[in-house]
């Protein structure tokens, strides 16, 4: 099995800055994940967790590769994780992520089985779009936006914390990575609440001072419309692509339902809401759905031309959809059946 990690689930070395990503000092300081000028570094290992103290670790994967080797997996027999650089867009990871499922069938002479988590299931409809013929016995997804999530748009527009009073990692340094627009919501999906928005056309980015465009010095700075422009151009291009990825011989989708998750934007006095996960309660019920919080069911399911079998899970945040025993028991059960 090759298992394909969620963003930030990857090292991040570069020979003359350091560990970009990767270490504890990450999450308080250190060099930006991504400027304008170019991406720095390269992807390392893909990481088990982030030591804090006295051995203590804040789990990235650890606990469910455990959970994979218990099950019977031996990690670098029959269980491989495929580390990549989160930062690039989705076709380019996606013809990195085919050619390591031909290799590894090749050198173990027989069809794999992939997991993809969060959104490394989107890679994995990149994937199969690329090549088809892949050869997969099976294909399991763990909360993955296979149609998009608002959740990626709440982070392009207000920035994040990789940790409680840790760095902020702001709009225009996340614009900056080529791939960060590439899980917003599918441009076939109504993402407002009231008619007369186009999600990919920057004018309406601009218009609601979303993003980079909060400031009003962004509004006509040419590097940032262009780059913006295009970031909307090639995700539109990349959502027409993979929308056209055939069905796995067998998919098993992994799905956290039972908590409110935006699914459409509400724009008031002239400015976009997306106030992200664990931020909703002021949102109408038209703006939101049944899904884990970040990812919405029907997202989470959203592999066109598959009928896949749904595992629902409990969870309190998306990130229980890769870290909680439920997961792990709904992950086993999809890799045995």
């Amino acid at each position: 099995m090759l298992v394909i990690p969620a963003l930030f689930g990857t090292e991040i070395l570069d020979e003359e800055q350091g560990t970009i990503w990767g270490t504890f000092g990450c999450l308080y300081r250190g060099p930006k994940i991504g400027v304008l000028e170019g991406l720095r570094g390269r992807p390392g290992k893909v990481m088990s967790g982030i030591p804090i103290l006295a051995g203590w670790k804040y789990d990235i994967s650890g606990a469910l590769q455990a959970a994979l080797c218990t099950s019977g997996y031996r990690a670098g027999e029959t269980l491989h994780l495929f580390a990549y650089d989160w930062r690039l867009a989705v076709m380019e990871v996606g013809r990195k992520l085919v050619a390591e499922i031909r290799a590894l069938a090749a050198r173990t002479g027989s069809d794999v089985d992939l997991l993809g988590l969060s959104n490394g299931g989107l890679l994995l409809l990149a994937a199969f779009a690329i090549d088809p013929g892949l050869p997969v016995q099976r294909v399991v997804t763990s909360g993955s936006p296979l149609g998009g999530s608002i959740e990626t748009l709440a982070c392009l527009n207000a920035g994040f914390r990789f940790a409680p009073f840790g760095r902020v990692v702001s709009p225009e340094e996340f614009a900056a990575c080529a791939g960060s627009t590439d899980s917003i919501p599918r441009p076939d999906v109504a993402s407002f609440v009231d008619p007369g928005y186009d999600l990919y056309d920057v004018e309406t980015w601009k218009k609601l001072r979303m993003s980079v465009f909060r400031h009003a010095q962004n509004l006509d700075d040419p590097v940032w419309n262009r780059v913006m422009t295009e970031r909307l151009a090639a995700t539109h291009a990349t959502w027409k692509t993979i929308s056209r990825a055939p069905a796995p011989r067998r998919l098993v989708c992994v799905v956290g339902a039972g908590l409110p998750t935006q699914v459409r934007i509400v724009v008031k006095d002239g400015k976009a809401l997306i106030p992200g996960e664990g931020h909703l309660r002021r949102l109408p019920a038209a703006a939101l759905a049944d899904g884990d919080g970040g990812v919405s069911f029907v997202s989470a399911t959203a592999w066109e031309a598959a009928d896949p079998q749904i595992i629902r899970i409990p969870v309190t945040r998306h990130r229980d959809v890769v870290r909680t025993p439920d997961a792990f028991r709904a992950i086993l059960q999809a890799l045995r059946d």
